[in-house]
């Protein structure tokens, strides 16, 4: 059954909006313009059909599509990766652009999407592909290009680096949810095979990943990482099936159940599980940033052209300041997001010794709060615009209204996290007074 009205029209993205284009932005140099705008045909030319054919499937209910969009969205990876696109650790000579704001530029155009001048149509982007490029590409490529062994490399890293083969990490658990010390999966160590007992949640790309990196406890208590081929999803004593969120509709974001499987030991990644998880986290935390901000544009980009077109009460909608001015302050918020998001970026780049700085990794956490907050408020906005539409799901899937409400975590526990950052700034040394002041006085 098609869940769409047809007495609701189409949202026409007609007007171009300069403060929205990133190509218009003077923040990028010549170089990192030109490949954004290759990348950008390339979203048009090669898989803007795939991207129409999983919204077009969403509108669907009561009708099985879960096979149809796992072979589009694993036909996209492919044609991602032989550009170079899903993963950006290979290859690194043939741009002129550093590897990590080629990442943070490609997850901005792939969540964001652009008005196209030579089609006159806006070419939508969409926030859930670039999740599964972002667990397969970054999140599995970068922690096995970091510590794997060239014999792990050629087997494990070049055919979902190279090839575009499915790649997952698997971080986040049930109980400790992404802090990595409360960990319980256990990697028990049996002669010539490692044996991996527990479950792991929200997994994007479980359950379709030819290979994923598990992270879980040694013998010696020390946190682990190794690699787990999944036999085309046949190996034996595992198990995932598909977590259903409100969001991300097209993303296969997973519950995964490892009961004693056994794992050749030398897939085990060297060094410590937790370098190796955190090595790669200041560069996924800039990713998912341009993420939540080209999500941003795009519903602003949606609000500003619903409120051009829309009449109510004898006036179109941007004609009310309620409706005209958030959109404005929110482009000012994104553009200035958008700057250190470059910035940063740049600087990892010219400088990767800061991948293991504490600072870049606190200003990284800090920049990915603000931007999946921007995100969040952009996609309230949008929602408040479109008044009852708001509610279809022809809307929703367009315009992907929910997607940011995946992300608003900032990828963990976004309130002690962001708690952290403001003590970061604001902490004092308390005087022995503001302790004696702390102590309750009781008089008898």
């Amino acid at each position: 059954m098609d869940t769409r009205i047809s007495e609701f029209e189409k949202i026409k993205i007609q007007r171009y909006v300069p403060e929205l284009d990133l190509l218009n932005n003077p923040v990028l140099n010549s170089n990192e313009k030109e490949f954004l705008a290759e990348f950008y045909e390339f979203i048009e030319n090669e898989i803007d059909s795939e991207l129409r054919k999983l919204e077009e499937l969403n509108y669907y209910v009561e009708e099985p599509t879960q096979e149809k969009k796992k072979e589009i969205v694993i036909g996209i990876m492919k044609k991602l990766a032989k550009q170079g696109y899903y993963s950006t650790v290979l290859n690194t000579d043939d741009y002129d652009v550093g590897r990590i704001t080629r990442n943070a530029l490609i997850a901005y155009a792939l969540c964001g999407g652009r008005w196209s001048e030579y089609s006159e149509r806006y070419i939508a982007g969409n926030y859930s592909i670039e999740m599964g490029r972002l667990a397969g590409g970054t999140l599995y490529c970068n922690p096995v290009n970091y510590a794997s062994n060239e014999w792990q490399k050629e087997r494990y890293l070049l055919p979902v680096a190279k090839d575009g083969q499915m790649g997952a990490s698997a971080m986040t658990e049930f109980n400790a949810g992404s802090d990595i010390f409360r960990m319980e999966l256990r990697l028990y160590e049996r002669d010539d095979n490692i044996i991996a007992k527990g479950k792991k949640l929200f997994i994007t790309n479980g359950m379709i990943a030819d290979y994923i990196i598990i992270y879980g406890r040694l013998d010696n208590g020390q946190l682990g990482a190794i690699i787990f081929d999944t036999e085309n999803q046949q190996a034996k004593d595992f198990r995932s099936t598909r977590v259903r969120t409100y969001g991300m509709t097209d993303a296969f974001v997973s519950r995964l159940i490892f009961d004693r499987v056994e794992i050749p030991k030398e897939n085990l990644l060297h060094g410590h599980g937790l370098d190796i998880a955190f090595h790669q986290l200041t560069e996924e935390r800039l990713v998912i940033s341009a993420e939540a901000l080209g999500d941003a544009m795009k519903k602003l980009l949606y609000s500003h052209a619903f409120a051009l077109q829309r009449r109510q009460f004898e006036r179109r909608l941007h004609q009310y300041q309620v409706i005209r001015f958030p959109i404005s302050q929110k482009i000012r918020e994104l553009n200035l997001h958008i700057s250190a998001l470059i910035n940063y970026a740049r600087q990892l780049d010219e400088n990767p010794e800061l991948g293991s700085s504490k600072l870049m990794a606190a200003n990284a956490m800090g920049l990915k709060i603000s931007a999946t907050e921007l995100g969040f408020e952009s996609a309230i906005h949008c929602f408040r615009t479109m008044g009852g539409r708001g509610f279809t799901r022809q809307y929703a899937n367009e315009i992907g209204l929910l997607d940011p409400y995946c992300m608003l975590h900032g990828g963990g526990s976004n309130y002690v996290l962001e708690d952290s950052e403001s003590r970061r700034f604001f902490k004092y040394k308390p005087t022995r007074r503001d302790r004696e002041d702390e102590i309750p006085r009781i008089n008898y």
